[in-house]
């Protein structure tokens, strides 16, 4: 570091140097949670967490409209601005464990870190929204004798009861259904080379990729940069978990860095192995049965397997429930971490001794009660539109991230302390921010574009109504809530929220005379450990410096 040390006032928000051990030996951060997520864990979560439903079912309606061709461009595209994101998650997030809306908070304004995190809060919302109904759905292929409704109260006590497990229950839960959900990928992308090279005897999808590679040209381009920022949203979930991560300053890089093998492995595979099986024009893609309308189901059937939408409907299934699982986290997280900031009612606070959030967890659980609102022919439209806003707020959190990190850098190099101090140094700053800044922008503008022509009013705020909220918010709570415009660099609090590796024996302070790990905590709402300031400058110096 630049030197720098201070008596630090330990704060009541996430961002705190501070931890204790409950009555059962679990690490306790001073923001309440628990530090119960081990690397393995983040790891197998920032590699599988985004693989859900919608890469099985979704990607047939993105085939159908875009091509394969089509496919790989959008998630080119708009992978150019995930990788530019993940880079500056991981600048930020290895050096603090809190995420990206408190980061906004800290180097941009109070405002803009509110506006930021409630964002988030909608993207999981509408994502809980939608999955409950893919859910119920799947069910249905098994037996109709239980209605929709009654599916949808049998999981929402399921997921109600198993989240208010502590959140090495939920770390571990996910990374076993990670590990199903890409041998369920692995094992397709087998399946499809042996099928497309003529190994299924009298069986061959004549190369559908060749003879059918783009439809509807740039428009067809432009398609799948709406369902581009649907699937790759969750990637920026690591910054969500660092706060509850035992060892955020390891862990958090190593995830950064699998942002590429993602990109490439899920979202360009299965563009190259459904554009080989499964042509765009395909009449199944348009069948009435969301099963049925998967690429995978598709292929499959066409290979000879008449029964194989029962084997699709197990996998929906499971990444339906684990991206429900991941939803109610993500989404009770972040109103956990607004509440914490001031930005919301403090009761969202409340934790048990185990460190859950439950009054967050079940309050944004009860949303989950709208996808209810897709039964009734009259409500569906409703639904379609509350579904519909995830996209937009995707691409502006994604932007808000890479301005924060803008701020972060020239603020932390304004104020004397040097890259080598970073856990991880964001490669080809500030050029790959600024590129993404843009390219987020206009993927927000034209997301919607097909409003246009014909004009549909109703699509219009559908897709730009979060575009002109988001100024108002910021202002609102800046010059209303808390009476407080843009940090200057020199204000910027670049010290609260150093917390080590609790497994690291370099990170971890060690009481002098027993030799075991002593908890830093607050005498008197002080924080005045030499010994820690003197263990965090030697970590973070030993800690190497990476990019992708």
């Amino acid at each position: 570091m630049s030197g720098k040390t201070s008596n630090l006032v330990v704060s009541t928000s996430v961002a705190s140097n501070a931890y204790h051990q409950n009555d059962k030996g679990e690490i306790i951060l001073e923001s309440g949670l628990k530090a119960g997520l081990k690397n393995r864990m983040i790891n197998l979560i920032a590699l599988c967490g985004i693989i859900g439903p919608g890469v099985f079912i979704g990607m047939g309606s993105a085939l159908a409209s875009g091509g394969p061709a089509g496919l790989i461009a959008g998630f080119a595209i708009v992978g150019v601005l995930v990788l530019g994101m993940m880079s500056s998650i991981g600048e930020l997030n290895s050096a603090f464990d809190f995420n990206f809306s408190v980061h906004g908070s800290r180097y941009i304004s109070k405002g803009f870190g509110a506006t930021v995190g409630i964002y988030y809060v909608i993207i999981w919302i509408t994502n809980i929204i939608a999955e409950y109904v893919s859910l119920t759905a799947t069910m249905e292929t098994y037996t109709t004798v239980i209605p929709t409704y009654g599916w949808f109260l049998i999981f929402w006590f399921i997921f109600t009861l198993f989240q208010t497990l502590n959140v090495s229950w939920w770390g571990e839960s996910e990374y076993f259904l990670g590990f199903l959900k890409l041998g369920f990928l692995t094992g397709f992308y087998i399946f499809a080379i042996i099928y497309a090279a003529g190994g299924i005897k009298d069986k061959s999808p004549d190369n559908p990729f060749l003879h059918y590679p783009l439809r509807s040209g740039f428009k067809g381009i432009a398609n799948s940069f709406v369902y581009a920022g649907v699937f790759y949203s969750g990637v920026e979930g690591v910054s969500m978990i660092a706060a509850e991560a035992r060892n955020p300053r390891k862990a958090i890089p190593t995830a950064v860095r699998s942002t590429v093998f993602r990109i490439f492995y899920v979202y360009f595979g299965l563009s190259i192995f459904y554009g080989i099986t499964v042509a765009y024009n395909d009449p199944m893609l348009t069948d009435s049965s969301k099963v049925m309308r998967s690429p995978m189901t598709i292929a499959l059937t066409n290979a000879g397997w008449a029964n194989s939408k029962y084997f699709v409907t197990t996998i929906v299934w499971i990444t339906c429930f684990s991206s429900i699982n991941s939803a109610i986290y993500f989404a009770s997280r972040a109103l956990f971490t607004l509440a914490k900031e001031g930005f919301v009612p403090k009761c969202f606070t409340i934790v048990d001794k185990r460190g859950v959030p439950y009054v967050a967890i079940h309050t944004i659980h009860l949303f989950g009660f709208l996808s209810i609102l897709s039964i009734s022919s009259g409500s569906s439209e409703a639904y379609g539109y509350i579904v519909n806003i995830a996209g937009v707020a995707c691409f502006i959190v994604w932007t808000a991230i890479l301005v924060t990190h803008l701020r972060f850098r020239w603020g932390w190099l304004k104020q004397g302390y040097s890259l080598e101090s970073l856990p991880y140094i964001a490669p080809l700053f500030p050029w790959i921010n600024y590129v993404c800044i843009v390219l987020g922008v206009v993927l927000t503008l034209v997301q919607s574009w097909s409003c246009f022509v014909p004009f549909d009013y109703k699509t219009f705020i559908d897709g730009y109504i979060l575009l002109p909220l988001f100024p108002v918010f910021w202002f609102c709570y800046d010059y209303f809530y808390f009476k407080k415009g843009i940090i200057k660099y020199d204000e910027m609090d670049f010290e609260t929220g150093k917390r080590p590796d609790l497994d690291d024996t370099v990170g971890a302070a060690l009481d002098e005379e027993t030799g075991h790990e002593k908890s830093l905590i607050a005498v008197d709402g002080v924080v005045n450990d030499e010994d820690f300031s003197e263990l965090h400058h030697r970590h973070m110096k030993s800690s190497t410096q990476s990019s992708f």
